[in-house]
């Protein structure tokens, strides 16, 4: 097979990749390398990253290229996110080859979408899973098995009768829900917080996170 054929093969399609912070969840402050694909299935109204929604306008960057742009990076956890990461047939190979290199691999994801290549590796990446209302906050079985946390949007629409839904009873009752105010909103801190509050009445324990990279004025 040709080099550019191979390279073709092997190539997802890319919105940007940038060092910075992570800002958002669980692993908030940790440095890293952000992967952004381009593409969506979704259409979440707040979207941040409108410009990474539509298909086929990244660039298509080998998943060599990519890893080799990680290795250059000080920083050695890897965050792939979008867009939508799962959309991507590559994203199996993407992941095996970070973790070959010893970074530390988190997926952010929507939930609505799986792939088996990422099975074999799926316990030792971090998948954070964002549940979208315009998806009825559905969450693909695989995901919900393997994600290690829960990254709700609150906004206008939002009430806390999602988080008693069945499928999140497991990520609440281990306290691995977290509660981000959309656009970091004053109106949505106070309802997050209410929100937090009345959980904590229930005996669940859930945190709430704004996106800390835009408090500190970073990509």
């Amino acid at each position: 097979m040709l080099r550019d054929k191979v390279r073709t093969t092997n190539a997802l399609s890319v919105n940007e990749i940038y060092e910075t912070i992570q800002g958002e969840g669980l692993l908030a402050g940790t440095p890293s390398l952000f992967i952004r694909i381009q593409g969506c299935n979704l259409r979440c109204p707040w979207c941040d990253q409108p410009e990474a929604l539509e298909f086929g306008k990244g660039r298509n960057v080998s998943v060599d290229d990519i890893v080799a742009r990680a290795r250059a990076s000080p920083f050695r956890h890897a965050v792939i996110t979008g867009g939508e990461p799962f959309t991507e047939p590559n994203l199996g190979r993407l992941v095996k080859g970070l973790l070959d290199e010893g970074f530390s691999v988190q997926i952010e994801t929507n939930g609505t979408l799986w792939s088996e290549d990422i099975e074999e590796v799926a316990d030792r990446i971090h998948i954070t899973c964002s549940p979208k209302g315009v998806a009825d906050f559905f969450v693909h079985p695989k995901i919900l098995k393997h994600a290690k946390e829960l990254k709700f949007v609150v906004d206008d629409a939002f009430t806390e009768e999602v988080l008693l839904k069945e499928r999140f009873r497991k990520h609440l009752e281990k306290g691995l829900v977290v509660l981000q105010p959309e656009s970091n909103r004053e109106e949505m801190i106070s309802k997050a917080l209410s929100i937090q509050r009345s959980l904590s009445r229930m005996g669940f324990n859930l945190r709430v996170i704004p996106q800390i990279h835009k408090l500190l004025g970073l990509p």
